[in-house]
């Protein structure tokens, strides 16, 4: 319900990080490919960033992509005006945010 924000709740499963399953080195390319799905969902040229409230999760998220991911709260922040500067990870090419 922010305006210009537009979400998209997609499932494809887990991120692979699986707390800190997926920092350990021998586990990382088994994280990845767990992870598959969801990253290249995020890859999508249309999907400006990801949100998560894991921060493990964001790790992996971010390390699939080039897109900030955000937790949820600070989505809210921002439309209040409480977090002003969140607003330049955000670069939109058109009038809506799209998030996944």
């Amino acid at each position: 319900m922010i305006p210009g924000l537009r979400v998209y709740h997609i499932e494809r499963g887990c991120s692979g990080m699986a707390g800190a399953f997926g920092l350990l080195q021998q586990n990382y390319r088994s994280s990845l490919r767990a992870g598959w799905r969801l990253i290249s969902r995020l890859r999508d040229p249309a999907i400006e960033a990801g949100v998560t409230e894991c921060s493990t999760c964001k790790i992996q998220m971010e390390q699939g992509t080039t897109k900030p991911t955000l937790h949820p709260i600070k989505l809210l922040a921002l439309s209040y005006g409480l977090m002003p500067e969140l607003a330049t990870l955000l670069t939109t090419p058109s009038e809506e945010l799209i998030v996944v």
